[in-house]
């Protein structure tokens, strides 16, 4: 059996005409009856009921017409299908955490598709602890974390944030225009889980320490809900970046440490082993302009 008898039977069946299908296939119809005919031969069973009037499908016929329009748009796809196949695209798998400003990623996303278009992105929302776990098992290929990289990765620095303390209206040092380690001195301070932001937990605690100063610090972790956390704990000051601070405590008073200066810093990092795809994306997002620190 060849393409080209059901083909033949094909047309035969929807023109109901041995002598218009001919016509249509400029074959002789003596030829066409012969394939027709070999063709039952081949599959045993009577596939056109012929009469003065025409033809029309047996039930075996109704069946093989149904099939044989499958096989022929395939074979009609299969150029597409191998032309196609220049174009796949490799799957790179990102790690987003919690608090990256939505319409940067937006645009990250689009800016990669138009200069990586060949690149595949999915995105897994994650903490930077979870993300360095799915990095070494392998789970994930670029994580986007809030700390630099580890020994054995490669990264790009993304962007740099100013990392403060916000202090809850009406505290006798909410009005001031900067703080200093002494100041949260028995104060409780809201701070984020280590596993959010492990560099900046581990800086402060340890300056602290340095300084004989003992906050009651209140470990919890927030992205987007600071001042429910804030509330939920009674605290006196929270410690965030700036533009948390503008956007989720906009009436508690936020001021950088000056005998502490500390950084929110975002990377895109992955490891020395991996493959171009993923270099050439971490490469890309690296080149994104970096989010307005007052909108993130």
């Amino acid at each position: 059996m060849e393409l080209r008898h059901l083909r033949y039977f094909l047309t035969v069946a929807e023109l109901g005409s041995l002598n218009r299908a001919a016509a249509h296939l400029r074959v002789a119809q003596p030829s066409l009856s012969r394939q027709v005919r070999a063709l039952e031969r081949e599959l045993g069973r009577p596939l056109l009921e012929r009469s003065a009037r025409g033809v029309s499908l047996t039930p075996a016929g109704a069946a093989l017409a149904g099939h044989a329009r499958q096989l022929l748009a395939l074979e009609a796809a299969t150029a597409d299908v191998v032309a196609g196949s220049d174009r796949t695209r490799e799957t790179v798998s990102v790690g987003v955490p919690p608090g990256i400003p939505p319409e940067w990623l937006v645009g990250v996303v689009r800016q990669l598709g138009e200069r990586l278009p060949e690149c595949a992105l999915n995105l897994v929302e994650a903490s930077t602890s979870d993300q360095l776990r799915a990095l070494q098992a392998g789970e994930l290929d670029i994580g986007m974390i809030h700390q630099s990289p580890p020994s054995g990765y490669l990264g790009k620095l993304l962007w740099t944030e100013s990392f403060g303390v916000a202090l809850r209206p009406g505290h006798p040092l909410a009005s001031a225009a900067t703080h200093r380690l002494a100041d949260l001195d028995g104060l409780r301070v809201l701070i984020h889980s280590r596993g959010q932001v492990p560099d900046q937990q581990d800086s402060l605690l340890a300056a602290a320490n340095t300084a004989g100063v003992h906050p009651i610090w209140i470990f919890a972790r927030f992205v987007e809900h600071a001042l429910a956390a804030a509330e939920a704990q009674r605290v006196d000051a929270v410690c965030v970046g700036s533009s948390t601070a503008r956007r989720q405590l906009p009436e508690w008073r936020w001021a950088p440490l000056l005998d502490l200066p500390l950084s929110l810093t975002t990377w895109a990092v992955h490891r020395g082993d991996t493959r171009r795809a993923v270099v050439d994306v971490a490469e890309a997002i690296a080149k994104c302009p970096a989010p307005v620190e007052g909108n993130r």
